[in-house]
């Protein structure tokens, strides 16, 4: 009786240990799928905010009912587009794997940045961070 119970006692451990291995993996799985998708979106949000450019530089103010997305993409009111003094802004709440992703997929450019307290981090320097802008997010800046 007594090896039964260590037996079923050591079964379910093993059970419970693999569950956690898969949980983990489909966590893993999920979080770069999420970090891939917000990128993606997050491109297209440059793209078409690239496209108020053509030929005159846009008003100054909120950008994001200027703009036109393709009929797929949902708006995503996480991110905001914002001209300010002839500078475009794009700009969304930073989220882990989220601006490596974004750099990997637009092979390090230097209109990405991360911003902080002072300013903004881009991969070939710091540039000045409109009070607009929180600390803490993932900026494009035109």
């Amino acid at each position: 009786m007594r090896s039964s119970l260590f037996f079923a006692a050591a079964l379910l451990a093993a059970v419970s240990i693999l569950l956690s291995c898969v949980n983990d993996s489909n966590r893993d799985v999920v979080a770069n799928v999420t970090q891939a998708q917000l990128s993606e979106q997050f491109l297209n949000y440059v793209s078409a905010f690239n496209d108020l450019w053509n030929g005159t530089t846009p008003a100054d103010g909120d950008a994001a009912a200027r703009i036109t997305l393709p009929d797929w993409l949902p708006r995503n009111t996480n991110i905001q587009l914002r001209i300010s003094g002839g500078e475009g802004y794009i700009y969304a709440p930073s989220s882990p794997g989220f601006y490596a992703q974004l750099l990997k997929e637009t092979e390090n450019s230097s209109h990405f940045g991360l911003s902080d307290a002072t300013g903004i981090n881009t991969p070939s320097g710091r540039l000045s961070r409109p009070d607009f802008i929180p600390a803490g997010y993932v900026v494009y800046v035109r």
